[in-house]
C-alpha cells in the first residue's frame, strides 16, 4: 500500500481528525508549499481592497523611503509650476539674492513654503502667492505629520525575530524516532511565554481528485517561559503518531509538508507576535541529530552562536 494510502487511512480515523486549518483542501499535481519559508502564505488574491496605511507600512524601507522622497519632489515640483503659472513676479528677493532662473526661483520658494523654513530670502508679494503659499503650507504640515506617523508605525512594528533551522531532522529519540526541527531569538528582545504547534499537511487521492489533509502533531515540548537560547521541538513518532512505522522510501514523492505556527510575548515591544515558517519532505535530514550551538567559557558564562542552530552531524 502506498504512503498517502496509508496515511489517507489513518487521518480518517475519529481520534486523528485534522486541525481546522483555514486553508482550501483542495489541491493538484502541480500544488506548491501553502506556507513559504520566509512566513507568507503561498497564495495570490485577486480584487481585495488594498489599505494604503498597511501597505506603506509593511513595504520594504527602500520602496518606504522611495514615496517619502517622490512625494516630496512631486509637491514640490507641483507648487512650482502653479506659482510659475500664476505670478511668478508675485515671488519677492531680496537684492542680494543671485538665482535668476525664474523656475529654480519658484522651486526654492516651494521648498522653504512647504518645510516652512523661510530663510528670508524669497517672499510672497502679491494676494495670488500668498493665498497659494498658504494652502502649500498646510499641506507641508500634513504630509510631515502624516510621514512622521508611518515612520512611527513602522519602527513600533514588532518583528518576531524567529530563526527557524534550516532543515527538520528524522532523529533516534528515546525507543523510537521523532521528528525535530529548532527555533532562536535573533534579536536582541526578551521572548517569553513561547506556544509553539505543527501542523502537517499532505496530498492523498481521494474520490477520483488530489485532496489536503491536515493533521496536528502533538509536540513533547510545546511551550516555554524564557527564551534565552535555542529551542528545539520535538514531535515523538510512537504509535499514537500518524508517522509510526514510516520509512524514508515511504516519504519519497509524497506532497508532505510541515507547518510551524509559534506565538509569544515580546517584553521589550510590549506586543505579542506570531512567526509561522514550514518543512517540506526534501527539507528532511533522516538518521542525523543537530550538535549544541553553544559552549561555556572559563568564567561560567554560556556562548550561544546563532549561526549554529542549523548544524548537524548524520549518524550511522
Amino acid at each position: 500500500m502506498k504512503f498517502s494510502e496509508i496515511l489517507q487511512s489513518r487521518l480518517n480515523r475519529p481520534e486523528n481528525k485534522g486541525d481546522d486549518f483555514g486553508y482550501t483542501n483542495q489541491a493538484n499535481v502541480n500544488s506548491k508549499r501553502v506556507i513559504n519559508k520566509n512566513g507568507s502564505f503561498n497564495l495570490v488574491r485577486v480584487g481585495e481592497k488594498k489599505s494604503l496605511f498597511h501597505t506603506l507600512v509593511t513595504m520594504k524601507w527602500w520602496q518606504f523611503l522611495l514615496v517619502i522622497v517622490g512625494t516630496y519632489v512631486a509637491v514640490n515640483m507641483t507648487f512650482a509650476f502653479i506659482y510659475l503659472l500664476c505670478d511668478i513676479n508675485g515671488i519677492g528677493m531680496t537684492p542680494d539674492y543671485k538665482v535668476t532662473d525664474k523656475f529654480l526661483i519658484a522651486s526654492f520658494f516651494s521648498v522653504q513654503t512647504l518645510t516652512t523654513v523661510g530663510y528670508g530670502s524669497l517672499y510672497p508679494l502679491s494676494e495670488t502667492v500668498s493665498m497659494l503659499a498658504s494652502i502649500e503650507a498646510l499641506t507641508g504640515l500634513m504630509i510631515f505629520a502624516i510621514f512622521t506617523g508611518l515612520m512611527y508605525g513602522r519602527f513600533s512594528k514588532p518583528a518576531p525575530g524567529i530563526r527557524f533551522s534550516k532543515n527538520m531532522l528524522y532523529a533516534p529519540y528515546k525507543q523510537s524516532y521523532a521528528l525535530m526541527f529548532r527555533v532562536a531569538n535573533e534579536r536582541n528582545h526578551n521572548l517569553t511565554e513561547l506556544e509553539a504547534r505543527i501542523l502537517m499537511s499532505v496530498v492523498v487521492p481521494e474520490n477520483g481528485r488530489e485532496t489536503r489533509k491536515y493533521q496536528q502533531l502533538e509536540l513533547e515540548n510545546s511551550r516555554i517561559t524564557y527564551f534565552p537560547l535555542n529551542w528545539t521541538l520535538v514531535h515523538y513518532i510512537d504509535d499514537k503518531s500518524p508517522l509510526y512505522g514510516m520509512t524514508k522510501a515511504d516519504f519519497e514523492g509524497v506532497d508532505l509538508e510541515m507547518m510551524i505556527m509559534i506565538k509569544g510575548y515580546n517584553e521589550t515591544a510590549a506586543q505579542s507576535f506570531h512567526a509561522k515558517s514550514s518543512y517540506t519532505e526534501n527539507e528532511i535530514i533522516w538518521n542525523a541529530k543537530f550538535r549544541l550551538p553553544y559552549h561555556f567559557r572559563e568564567d561560567g558564562v554560556t556562548v550561544f552562536v546563532l549561526d549554529k542552530i542549523d548544524d548537524y552531524e548524520e549518524l550511522a
